[in-house]
């Protein structure tokens, strides 16, 4: 008699990479348990990556080869996962919904088929007109990085699939996520000098929505040393998101002009010195925070969950700030005064305390990269990864 096993996936490689450091964490996946077997960091100079654009692909693509070398000795990792290394990402959700003639007949592969790619066109095209209307981007301009389900609802119901079902009202939810083809190219190019093959790029912005519950709704607030986006997710879907023209470097070098002061202790000392610099980065972070919520809700109802990631337990000064803002009088309804609230990883803690706590971006990403090798498939899926090839 055969002992039934299952076997670890092989080794994949989760990419982090910011402006101003590599972080790499080596991770095998299977059913209900993620090993990162090792990771490390590679520190880069500060004129490789400028507002989040690669100025030096040679000097990137050896910081890299020096942290796999960490993380990978023997060079055996060929797949990887990362980030998106540019700012121009674009991702929404739409719901479509639709009426089918005759709801007594089973539906078959057939039409539900035709059906998603229906529905996928209809959301592509509306997503595009809103890119168009607030960038020079064209629809040519565009690769498609992935296609999400997030819900399906037969006569609002929620289900996991439609095939065989009987059924007259249908509402699927849908996330694309586009980036232009010159930023995919410069990409891509990385990976061939690398030798290896990308699996999927996750967006930070994706990535950290997933780490909250489904019923959670929440306004996510990322800000890092060169780059800050602000995201809503309602229920399993992202709203919007968009990138800001403030971040950390900011309040760094407006404390650096008056005293030369590392950059360790300025982090350390943050939340009791600097006070003048803080007024002056928190006032212009609500302004552009309530400039967007304004311009995305449209009076809908925002979230009272907040997530704020810089150094995810730190940044009080700026917990405190935001809880003192006033959002009824700046036109945004709210039904609450904010709370600020924790993820909610499935990860066991010490595989976490492998990477450190703070790194949520990578966190984030490695947990949905577990999600993308074994979360339950459907016929639904497949049909939406066919529609997406053929486009």
């Amino acid at each position: 008699m055969f002992e039934k096993k299952e076997l670890w996936t092989n080794n994949i490689a989760i990419i982090d990479i910011w402006s101003y450091k590599i972080k790499i964490a080596n991770c095998r996946f299977k059913k209900d348990e993620i090993d990162i077997v090792s990771y490390s960091e590679k520190r880069q100079e500060q004129n490789i990556l400028t507002n989040w654009e690669i100025w030096d692909l040679k000097s990137i693509c050896e910081n890299l080869k020096i942290a796999f070398k960490k993380v990978d000795p023997n060079d055996n990792i060929k797949k990887i996962i990362l980030n998106s290394i540019t700012p121009d990402i674009f991702l929404n959700s739409n719901k479509i919904s639709i009426v089918r003639e005759n709801k007594d007949l089973k539906i078959s592969k057939e039409e539900l088929f035709h059906i998603i790619k229906n529905i996928e066109n209809e959301c592509i095209e509306k997503w595009i007109k809103i890119i168009k209307s607030k960038t020079w981007y064209l629809k040519s301009d565009l690769k498609i990085l992935s296609s999400n389900i997030n819900h399906i609802s037969i006569d609002w119901v929620q289900v996991k699939d439609l095939i065989w079902k009987t059924w007259k009202n249908i509402s699927i939810s849908i996330t694309n996520i586009f980036i232009p083809n010159d930023k995919y190219d410069i990409i891509e190019e990385i990976w061939k000098i690398l030798n290896k093959e990308i699996i999927t790029i996750l967006p930070e912005e994706y990535s950290i929505s997933k780490v909250f519950n489904e019923e959670n709704d929440v306004v996510i607030i990322n800000i890092w040393n060169t780059n800050t986006f602000i995201s809503i997710k309602k229920s399993d879907e992202i709203i919007w998101s968009t990138r800001i023209n403030i971040w950390m470097n900011d309040l760094f070098k407006k404390i650096k002009e008056k005293k030369i002061i590392p950059t360790e202790k300025i982090i350390r000392d943050i939340e009791n010195n600097f006070f003048d610099e803080k007024i002056i980065f928190l006032e212009t972070l609500k302004d552009c925070l309530i400039a967007w919520l304004q311009e995305i809700l449209e009076w809908k109802i925002c979230p009272s969950n907040f997530f704020i990631t810089w150094w995810w337990g730190k940044g009080l000064f700026i917990k405190d700030y935001l809880q003192k803002i006033d959002f009824i009088s700046n036109w945004i309804k709210i039904i609450k005064n904010i709370e600020f609230i924790t993820p909610d990883f499935s990860l066991n803690e010490s595989e976490i305390d492998k990477i450190w706590i703070d790194n949520i971006n990578i966190l984030s990403m490695i947990f949905v990269a577990y999600k993308i090798f074994y979360d339950e498939k459907s016929l639904i899926t497949d049909m939406l990864k066919e529609v997406i090839s053929e486009l």
